[in-house]
């Protein structure tokens, strides 16, 4: 069951690029409303599924509900992605817009984590499932809310208001691919990011089993991790969301900032390697994922600004559908990898180690002197 419900990730991955491409089509305030107003519907499967007492059907619910949430996922998170660079009229408000949508991305990790604990310890199955229907009915209401003209610039609105048509956005999204793939960032920042997604996602899988045996009494120490990667985040954005010339004025020092956040994974692993005392370990977890978690953040939001700023507005969408697809594909082939990379400190320190390699290599990749540029 776990396993089908994983795989259907597949069609958040495929779906990518034509979630895009609609996008790029219509009005994503209007996408928002819509697929908002579908997943009210989709709900009613899992609310559906309360009565049932067959397990064999319950599932079959279940299984329908999330192959539901994932295709309405596509066009979703598609529409947000580009929404940022629509309702902006100038880098400022870009990257402000980015800020905002990180900062709300880490609260929700937040949320997420404390309700599902709540849920655990005080809530059945039942009431838990009923605690989730009520959460994405309400925040599907607050979504319809939203106007749809609101803030939003005049070529926007007016290049949105043609009649869509869903095989029009498949036919875009193969036209796009043609020229994303020949776009100068594309070509030089994407070889290096899928390494590295590689690498980390790697690191991601084996580190929570390496925790088990390193720190056996500290049983929440991943837990504890992910609450410092997602405070830490928060944290970047609001400095940001005030500080917004930050992005502009340290863009050029991209791949330097990446090499300090990858630099602080190392210096963990090696800790992880030559200190025992559960203190220590524990302060330097803390430590250096904060570290990592800020810049992580920081250069997320110079990556996207960057292609905001490179990309022909037209091709947005798919363009953007398009990359984090790319990146999306480096997860479960590095869960695939992981299976046969020894849960050992020497794993860990070598795949932190090829990360700060690969971009200590970047650093004499001219390429990136044009493509990070204000031209």
């Amino acid at each position: 069951m776990v396993a089908l419900l994983g795989a259907l990730q597949v069609i958040e991955i495929v779906g990518g690029p034509i979630g895009g491409a609609v996008a790029d089509m219509i009005n994503p305030a209007k996408i928002l409303k819509w697929v908002s107003l579908m997943r009210i519907g989709v709900t009613s499967i899992l609310f559906f599924s309360l009565f049932q007492t067959h397990i064999n059907l319950t599932i079959w619910l279940l299984l329908s509900f999330s192959t539901f949430n994932s295709l309405l996922s596509v066009f979703y998170a598609s529409a947000v992605e580009v929404s940022t660079y629509r309702f902006a009229k100038n880098e400022s408000e870009r990257v402000k817009n980015n800020a905002g949508f990180s900062a709300v991305s880490g609260i929700s990790s937040i949320l997420s984590g404390s309700l599902l604990a709540f849920m655990i310890t005080y809530l059945d199955v039942k009431s838990s499932t009923i605690l989730i229907i009520l959460l994405i009915v309400l925040s599907a209401i607050g979504i319809l809310n939203i106007s749809v003209a609101k803030n939003l610039i005049p070529d926007v609105a007016k290049d949105n208001n043609f009649k869509f048509k869903f095989n029009e956005a498949v036919i875009n999204t193969f036209r796009g691919l043609r020229h994303i793939l020949h776009e100068p960032v594309i070509q030089t920042v994407m070889p290096y990011a899928l390494v590295m997604n590689f690498l980390y996602w790697t690191f991601w899988y084996i580190q929570p089993i390496y925790l088990n045996d390193k720190l056996p009494n500290i049983e929440y120490a991943f837990s504890l991790q992910q609450i410092v990667i997602s405070a830490a985040s928060v944290v970047a954005t609001i400095v940001i969301q005030h500080k917004h010339t930050l992005v502009m004025n340290y863009k050029s020092h991209y791949r330097l900032l990446l090499l300090i956040q990858s630099g602080a994974l190392f210096i963990l692993s090696l800790l992880y390697s030559f200190i025992n005392n559960e203190g220590i370990l524990i302060t330097g977890l803390i430590g250096f994922w904060a570290l990592y978690s800020l810049f992580n953040t920081f250069t997320g939001i110079i990556l996207i600004t960057l292609l905001q700023e490179k990309i022909d507005n037209r091709i947005l969408g798919t363009t953007l559908g398009t990359i984090f697809t790319l990146l999306m594909v480096t997860a479960p082939l590095a869960a695939i990898a992981s299976r046969i990379v020894p849960i050992k400190s020497i794993s860990l320190i070598v795949l932190t180690g090829l990360m700060v390699v690969s971009l200590l290599y970047s650093l004499t990749d001219k390429r990136f002197l044009k493509v990070l540029s204000d031209d």
